[in-house]
């Protein structure tokens, strides 16, 4: 891979929600970052800093989390972090600690939110959440080896409500701070007018990084395989008065 000045190259945050593509986008620029690798979504409960979550969640100190996040982040590595799995205060640690680390900011969306929380709830069901567990699973599910669950229809609008409340409050939290963040799409960046390749190479080189169009690494990206979700949701007990609840409460 070609590289213009490495000094010039800065870390990333990308802040999104579950279901935009956002596992695909960080494993690419993972490949092709000098900063350090971590696990995905690492302040997750059940992941490497998910300590520092558990412990504000008993604890509500503020003060403590902060120092916390700002230790956990001093080696600058990469982030992917998916803002309405875990309490604002600790998504405006990370916002504050990366914006005074030099941080190049990435947001991460979908225009249909009907269709990625329809997504959602697909994985949650069926414990598919990407391609290769798709494979194994799907095939199961559509002979009648495994029956799904039915979707819990009364915890939809608290999903809704909670995951357009997490964005709106993180995209004021970046405005406040005058952070002008890099925002994309998922209907755009995977399937919009520009191919995936031209848009990495744009993204890489917002970070200060250059890739050659053949690079392997951003030609593994560009033939990332979907894993086509809305395909076992008539296998789903109740799935289609899911997606009715949800495009009634995402209307806009």
């Amino acid at each position: 891979m070609e590289r213009g000045n490495v000094a010039n190259e800065r870390p990333w945050l990308i802040l999104t929600l579950r279901r935009t593509g956002g596992t695909s986008l960080t494993t690419f620029l993972s490949t092709i970052s000098t900063f350090p690798r971590i696990e995905h979504e690492p302040f997750n409960s059940e992941r490497i800093f998910g300590g520092i979550t558990r412990a504000f969640q008993e604890t509500s100190d503020i003060e403590r989390m902060t120092a916390e996040v700002r230790t956990a982040l001093e080696r600058r590595p990469n982030i992917k972090h998916c803002v309405e799995v875990v309490p604002l205060e600790i998504t405006r640690a990370i916002i504050d600690t990366c914006h005074a680390l030099g941080y190049h900011f990435i947001v991460l969306t979908r225009r249909d939110e009907s269709r990625r929380l329809g997504s959602l709830l697909l994985a949650q069901a069926t414990g598919a959440w990407g391609p290769k567990e798709a494979k194994e699973i799907y095939p199961q599910i559509i002979s009648g080896a495994v029956k799904p669950a039915p979707i819990p229809l009364d915890k939809v609008r608290g999903r809704v409500t909670q995951d357009y409340y997490s964005i709106g409050r993180t995209l004021s939290l970046l405005r406040n701070r005058r952070i002008d963040p890099s925002w994309y799409l998922f209907e755009e960046l995977y399937f919009g007018d520009e191919s995936i390749a031209t848009q990495a190479r744009t993204i890489a080189a917002n970070l200060g990084v250059d890739i050659s169009m053949d690079d392997p690494r951003l030609q593994a990206f560009a033939q990332n395989e979907s894993q086509r979700s809305s395909s076992i949701g008539p296998y789903i007990p109740n799935f289609d008065k899911a997606e009715a609840l949800l495009r009634h409460l995402c209307a806009s």
